[in-house]
């Protein structure tokens, strides 16, 4: 542990467990629980800093007889088992089957008992099988129901919906498997097999007519969302103009049915296929951006979020991404727009000021820069 990796941090699994917070010329060592990682912080430094390391020394002897008083928590998400008469109703409504048990997703982001998310979604037995009961909003029903349930394609088996009086409700056959955090060269070419036949079937040159429901109305939203986003590097003469060349390329781009959050959890291997889950924020959008915001937040060194993927699997996703489409655009022109929706990604994260260590700022300018030269 004797150098800090690209993006001033050091990511959680190449620190040692005996790891202690350190100070020195006014930083000190810390882990951000929500990102897992360690980051270094500049720190107000009191007197000579003699208080300062009174109360880092003092908080490493609480963090320690906490750890030594409770378990160490799994990290990761887990079912907890729920009684609740309206879920069970709902599910039987829906599947027409008798319910015997229901679990929640819920997920365990920190070490502390309480540092758990509960989601709205609902693991249901039946004699029949198991199902995942998710709320949700109509666009995502209407994707499962109108378009991804036309073809063969690898996402959850769609069931069926019931609404409520604050949402709808969309249930599915539940699908076995583990997400993709630690992509392989196997995983790697089944998750683009999987992306590249729904992108194919829906393949539309350009958006340029009317929408005619919600999910071609996601264009729309997301049209008006990165003009938005550009004001937020308005100041910056590079980052402008390499955003704008994006900008003027998403009103030609072709289009296709987008996962719309195409991360590597929201992917899942059941050992055979890769399956493309919560489509919340589809819809028909520009092909380049589920393709870049896989490869745009995965690092050798988990930088950013946990997922782990190498440059050479990068490369083999593009390939065989570009070996898949359905009408044939030139390489060059592939490859501008992945880079231009990857700058797109970098910079959502510095306008939400979710890039503390400034990774993000720092490969967005880096990138900026290479298009600018093209």
């Amino acid at each position: 542990m004797n150098r800090l990796s690209d993006r001033g941090s050091i990511p959680l699994r190449s620190i040692p467990e005996t790891a202690k917070i350190q100070c020195f010329s006014g930083f000190f060592l810390y882990l951000d629980r929500k990102k897992g990682k360690y980051c270094f912080r500049p720190y107000k430094i009191e007197k000579n800093g003699v208080e300062l390391r009174s109360k880092l020394e003092d908080r490493i002897k609480r963090t320690k007889k906490r750890k030594d008083e409770t378990k160490e928590m799994e990290l990761g998400n887990f079912q907890k088992p729920v009684e609740s008469d309206e879920i069970r109703k709902m599910a039987s409504d829906i599947t027409g089957e008798s319910v015997k048990a229901v679990s929640r997703i819920c997920e365990q982001w920190g070490e502390a008992e309480d540092e758990v998310r509960e989601y709205d979604v609902y693991v249901i037995e039946t004699d029949a099988g198991k199902y995942t009961l998710k709320k949700t909003g109509s666009k995502e029903a209407q994707i499962y129901a109108q378009y991804l349930s036309k073809g063969e394609f690898h996402v959850p088996q769609y069931v069926g919906m019931r609404q409520a009086e604050d949402a709808d409700w969309i249930c599915m056959k539940y699908v076995e498997g583990n997400d993709m955090r630690d992509m392989t060269d196997e995983t790697t070419e089944k998750a683009a097999e999987t992306l590249s036949k729904i992108q194919s079937y829906f393949w539309t040159p350009s958006m340029d007519k009317a929408p005619e429901n919600e999910v071609e109305q996601r264009f729309v939203e997301y049209w008006k969302r990165i003009l938005r986003r550009a004001s937020s590097v308005s100041d910056d003469p590079v980052l402008r103009k390499a955003y704008q060349m994006f900008l003027d390329r998403q009103l030609t781009c072709p289009c296709t049915m987008s996962n719309g959050d195409f991360l590597q959890w929201n992917a899942l291997y059941d050992g055979e296929n890769v399956i493309m889950i919560d489509w919340g924020f589809g819809g028909m959008m520009p092909y380049s951006l589920d393709i870049a915001r896989f490869l745009a937040h995965a690092t050798e060194t988990r930088s950013t979020f946990p997922f782990y993927m190498n440059d050479a699997q990068k490369g083999l996703f593009l390939d065989r991404m570009y070996e898949a489409l359905k009408t044939k655009i030139s390489r060059e022109q592939f490859n501008l727009d992945v880079k231009l929706a990857t700058l797109n990604e970098y910079i959502e994260f510095v306008e939400a000021e979710e890039d503390e260590d400034g990774w993000y700022l720092e490969h967005a300018q880096a990138l900026a820069e290479e298009l600018l030269n093209l």
